[in-house]
C-alpha cells in the first residue's frame, strides 16, 4: 500500500475514537481510522469541487478553486484503492493457505493412516498393493502353486487398546510388548508378500516357452541351426582345415 499519510480527523469525533480504542486492538483501530480519515477526505474533496464548478458560471471558474479540491480527491481515492487491493489480497492469501494447508493435512494423514497400518489392524499399503499383485499374477486368493492364498494373522487379529494413563506399570509393558510382536508379525508378513511376488514372476518366466529360446541363445555355444524333437540341437560338422583344403586344390591342378 502505498504511503499516504491520512488527514487529520474532525475534532467532534474524538469521544467516540476514544471509546472504539479502548474496546478493539491496536491493529485492527489502526486500519478502522485510516479508512475513516481517507474517507472523510475524499466526502470533503468531492463536496468542494462540487460546489466551486456549481457555484460559478464555466466561465468564471478559477483554477485556483477547482485543482485543490481535485488533487485531493484523487489522493484519497488512490489511498482508498491501495488500501481494498491490499486488504483483499492478504484475505484472498489466507483463505489461500488455510485451504491447501487443511487439503495437504488430510493427503498427509490418511498417507500416515494407510501405511501405519492404522485399518484396524489390517496389513497396510505395501500388503494391499502385494495381494493386488498376486491375484493379477495368479487368480484371484491363489498362491504361485494354485493353492489358497494363505492370510496374515495381522488381517484376522484386532489390535489391542492402549491402555489408559492410570492403569498399572505391568498392563502398559504387556502392551507394548505386544505391539512389538505385532510389528514383528507385520514384517515377516510383508516379506513374505514379497517372496510370493517375486516366486509367481519366476513361474510366469519358466513356465513361457520363449524362456528357453532365450535360454539357449544366450548359452555359449549356441548356434543358428534345427531343433531336434528333443529340443537339443544336432552336432556341428568338423569343418576341413585350411591344408587339406591346399593339398586338394594342387591334385585337382595335376
Amino acid at each position: 500500500m502505498a504511503d499516504i499519510q491520512p488527514p487529520d480527523l474532525p475534532r467532534f469525533l474524538d469521544p467516540i475514537l476514544d471509546y472504539i480504542s479502548d474496546h478493539l486492538p491496536g491493529p485492527l483501530y489502526s486500519f478502522l481510522e485510516t479508512v475513516l480519515a481517507h474517507s472523510i477526505a475524499l466526502s470533503t474533496a468531492l463536496f468542494s469541487l462540487i460546489y466551486a464548478l456549481v457555484s460559478s458560471s464555466p466561465s468564471e471558474w478559477d483554477a485556483q478553486k477547482i485543482l485543490p479540491p481535485i488533487m485531493t480527491l484523487l489522493a484519497a481515492y488512490l489511498a482508498l484503492s491501495s488500501l481494498y487491493r491490499t486488504t483483499s489480497w492478504m484475505v484472498r492469501s489466507s483463505l489461500w493457505m488455510v485451504k491447501w494447508g487443511v487439503v495437504l493435512g488430510a493427503f498427509f494423514a490418511g498417507a500416515g493412516w494407510v501405511m501405519g497400518n492404522g485399518a484396524a489392524g489390517q496389513g497396510g499399503i505395501t500388503s494391499t498393493i502385494g495381494g493386488i499383485l498376486l491375484d493379477l499374477i495368479n487368480g484371484q486368493g491363489q498362491d504361485a502353486a494354485g493353492g489358497a492364498r494363505r492370510q496374515t494373522r495381522s488381517q484376522s487379529r484386532q489390535r489391542a487398546p492402549r491402555p489408559k494413563p492410570w492403569e498399572s506399570f505391568d498392563r502398559h509393558r504387556e502392551w507394548q510388548y505386544q505391539e512389538n510382536q505385532d510389528d514383528e508379525e507385520g514384517g515377516s508378513d510383508v516379506q513374505k508378500v514379497v517372496q510370493d511376488i517375486l516366486g509367481a514372476a519366476g513361474t510366469v518366466l519358466k513356465e513361457g516357452a520363449w524362456w528357453e529360446t532365450l535360454k539357449g541363445m544366450m548359452e555359449p555355444g549356441a548356434q543358428d541351426g534345427e531343433v531336434d524333437d528333443d529340443g537339443a540341437r544336432p552336432p556341428r560338422r568338423k569343418q576341413p582345415s585350411r591344408r587339406a583344403k591346399r593339398n586338394a586344390g594342387s591334385t585337382g591342378t595335376r
